[in-house]
């Protein structure tokens, strides 16, 4: 499952509230990625999302984990940047700058738009908020250095993050960027 696929399946799933995900893209070198992380969901939703074939492709870098309550699905891909984001619409754009650094950019309208759709009615609000409390959804682009971005920068300068409660996104005004973005040294 692509990157940013696997983002719009955890932005539809945190309209449940039961979607815990971390995802990382470590830029390798001009052209080259590993994404990995995982997404975790209440074991009940598998069947509603269409079977563990579907929440988590083997073929795609999917190795599911289940328990008692929850399917967890760790992924790991890499590969060229068109290989590892072949056919995804909604893949991050990774330019090369040309001087060792490239610039990654993510939209994150997926999350915010379908949040924001869901604040405008109190009713559904008050139903899924309970539902939501506690998810968090964490996403990271690394490499050897993090020369800019607008995300949280880790101490060492390897990693720039964005992370996020669901309940952040129900209020009218959150802090979540409509791109996050960072330049990266590979």
């Amino acid at each position: 499952m692509r990157l940013m696929k696997v983002a719009v399946v955890g932005a539809a799933l945190a309209l449940s509230g039961c979607i815990d995900m971390e995802m990382d893209t470590a830029i390798l070198g001009p052209d080259q990625v590993r994404v990995s992380g995982y997404m975790q969901v209440n074991r009940d939703m598998i069947d509603m999302m269409g079977g563990a074939d579907e929440f988590c492709p083997e073929d795609e870098g999917g190795t599911l984990e289940m328990t008692e309550t929850h399917a967890r699905c760790n992924m790991l891909m890499e590969g060229t940047i068109e290989e590892v984001f072949e056919g995804d619409e909604d893949a991050p754009t990774v330019v090369d700058l040309g001087d060792g650094t490239v610039r990654v950019s993510m939209p994150m309208e997926d999350f915010t738009s379908e949040m924001d759709e869901m604040g405008a009615d109190p009713a559904m609000m008050a139903m899924f908020r309970p539902m939501m409390e506690g998810h968090r959804i964490t996403m990271s682009i690394s490499g050897a250095e993090i020369v800019s971005t607008n995300g949280t920068l880790s101490d060492d300068r390897t990693r720039a993050s964005i992370s996020f409660l669901l309940t952040d996104l129900l209020g009218e005004e959150h802090d979540l960027p409509d791109v996050f973005e960072a330049v990266v040294r590979y």
